[in-house]
């Protein structure tokens, strides 16, 4: 019975040694998260011929936490915590959305609201503190010369979607978010009710990243596998199937901009 247990555990120590571990950011609710990404979690599976185990946490602070310790082989990141992990653990860049990250400030189209200081004084829904929209906004408001924590009742949510229904709910005058969410929450929803009132300056999208303890030819070719995603009938239907956007090379160089920000973001 021995020899049982001890075979039993060694199993399980190959199996953990032999799987990769893949974490993506919760910036969605955790169902469709796992609906949109499993399929990216299968097609790595078919490029590594290993398993892929795909992770992810209910709250931005966990996942974050888990990110700086090293837990992810590879991840989905957000641009501000890339520059956080990659000083921490080395975590190396693979490819980015092609599109760049704006912050955005949406209302009900049926509203009177037409700009920031229609909705001074009001309640504003917003994605969790730490995603990097929230911050982009908030020191974006700042820099308009408003005082955003006086100005202003923010009402943090878990992920982006339960922001937008806090809107469409009447619990909020706007809220804070992404136009890649905005697009997704009407096509899961079947509306088109927001209309939006500001947006922030640019930064550089999400991004794929791989932990240094992955092997350089690992890396590479799973670079190379996202980069071809809109390349081939496969890659294509996944892409359609998980609503993703295309992706291109990402360097540590394009996240520039990101540090710049990082040290004048609102705390």
């Amino acid at each position: 019975m021995r020899v049982l247990f001890f075979v039993f555990l060694f199993s399980l120590a190959l199996f953990a040694e032999q799987t990769y571990k893949f974490g993506v950011f919760p910036h969605m609710p955790l169902k469709k998260l796992h609906a949109v990404f499993d399929v990216v979690t299968k097609d790595l599976e078919t490029q590594l011929d290993r398993p892929v185990v795909l992770m992810t946490k209910p709250y931005y602070k966990l996942y974050k936490e888990e990110l700086n310790r090293g837990i992810y082989d590879f991840a989905f990141i957000q641009p501000l915590d890339y520059v956080q992990a990659h000083e921490l653990q080395g975590y190396i860049p693979l490819a980015r959305r092609a599109e760049d990250l704006r912050s955005i400030m949406v209302v009900l189209k049926a509203s009177n609201y037409n700009d920031i200081e229609d909705i001074k004084d009001r309640v504003i829904a917003s994605a969790p503190a730490q995603a990097a929209v929230t911050k982009m906004m908030l020191a974006s408001l700042e820099k308009e010369g408003y005082r955003v924590l006086d100005d202003f009742t923010l009402s943090y949510s878990k992920n982006h979607f339960i922001c937008l229904q806090k809107l469409v709910d009447a619990k909020a005058a706007a809220c804070i978010t992404a136009k890649r969410s905005v697009e997704f929450f009407n096509q899961e929803k079947g509306v088109n009710s927001f209309k939006i009132i500001y947006e922030t300056k640019a930064l550089p999208h999400a991004l794929f990243v791989a932990h240094p303890r992955v092997p350089l030819e690992t890396r590479k070719l799973i670079e190379k596998r996202i980069l071809s995603w809109d390349s081939d009938e496969k890659g294509r239907l996944m892409l359609k199937k998980g609503r993703l956007l295309n992706f291109i090379k990402a360097r540590d160089t394009d996240y520039g901009s990101v540090r710049e920000f990082m040290k004048v973001e609102v705390k």
